[in-house]
């Protein structure tokens, strides 16, 4: 009887198939375990790195902020000096009403006297307030406001220090006056870093002009000087923290003012060729009911 006919060759054949088969199958799931415990520990080398990658990002959140603090801090020191000269002319107000009402009489005039001074009064009351907001909290909280009330609030900071640089002249464009969603405060910052840098930049006299538009969903603030420009090698760099062209400069008002209208939803763009001036162009989200979707930035 040939195995082919026999049972028991058969069986044996069957047997030895069954041996390989589970053979294979030990081999695919040792296969199959080793490949587990490779992962799971690259899983637990993932879960560490990215947990050492959410440290340093919170390490770097706090420099930045700190950052931010500092340039604000230094800018409230650049500006002490038009405070002081905002503050100074109705404290004097003040003081030669009180001495008025000292020997006044007549209370018609009195109550003019009184009023004066409670006008004064509120006016200092309003700019101590808006210099304590200005040195505030660096998180936005964005609301809507107007454009040209930002300005206007700005303005009140650096309008006396700027005229301490010799003939720079400041213009203001009677444009729409837009609501947009930001932080004020950071939108301020902006602005007044802006304004700076372009009567820096002209130490020997010159015109800066600030306009506002609307381009879509986004309103703009623009501020353009008559300065020398900036040179073509380093006009892609000047947002990078730390780089300054200045003697003395920390390199970070620019970045800080790109970071910043970058958390209000916006954007910043500069143009300017040498010899020609400069254009820094702030892009920041309409107010709700001011939006049209068809404006992509570039």
């Amino acid at each position: 009887m040939s195995d082919r006919e026999d049972p028991r060759g058969k069986l044996r054949e069957l047997e030895l198939e069954l041996e390989e088969e589970r053979g294979i199958s030990k081999a695919k799931d040792r296969l199959l375990m080793e490949t587990i415990k490779e992962m799971e520990a690259i899983y637990e080398t993932l879960k560490s790195k990215l947990r050492d990658i959410r440290e340093k990002d919170a390490r770097l959140r706090r420099i930045e902020q700190d950052l931010v603090r500092l340039d604000r801090l230094t800018n409230l020191g650049e500006l002490a000096l038009s405070i002081a000269h905002e503050i100074k002319n109705p404290l004097i107000s003040i003081e030669g009403l009180a001495r008025r009402l000292e020997k006044e009489k007549d209370g018609r005039k009195v109550s003019i006297y009184a009023g004066l001074i409670e006008r004064e009064a509120e006016r200092l009351s309003n700019m101590l307030k808006k210099m304590l907001d200005f040195s505030k909290a660096i998180e936005p909280r964005r609301e809507p406001v107007l454009l040209k009330e930002i300005i206007g609030d700005t303005l009140l900071f650096v309008e006396h220090h700027l005229s301490r640089f010799a003939h720079v002249a400041l213009h203001i464009s009677d444009g729409q006056n837009l609501p947009v969603l930001v932080d004020r405060i950071h939108v301020q910052q902006v602005l007044v870093n802006l304004l700076m840098n372009a009567a820096q930049a002209m130490p020997g006299g010159g015109e800066v002009f600030i306009e506002i538009g609307k381009e879509g969903s986004y309103a703009f603030l623009s501020v353009r000087d008559t300065g020398p420009g900036i040179a073509e090698e380093i006009r892609d760099r000047i947002f990078e923290p730390f780089f300054t062209t200045k003697p003395g400069g920390t390199g970070l008002g620019l970045s800080i003012c790109k970071r910043l209208v970058e958390a209000n939803g916006g954007w910043i763009e500069v143009e300017s060729k040498e010899g020609q001036g400069s254009i820094f162009k702030v892009f920041l989200p309409l107010a709700e009911g001011h939006q049209n979707s068809n404006f992509i930035p570039s």
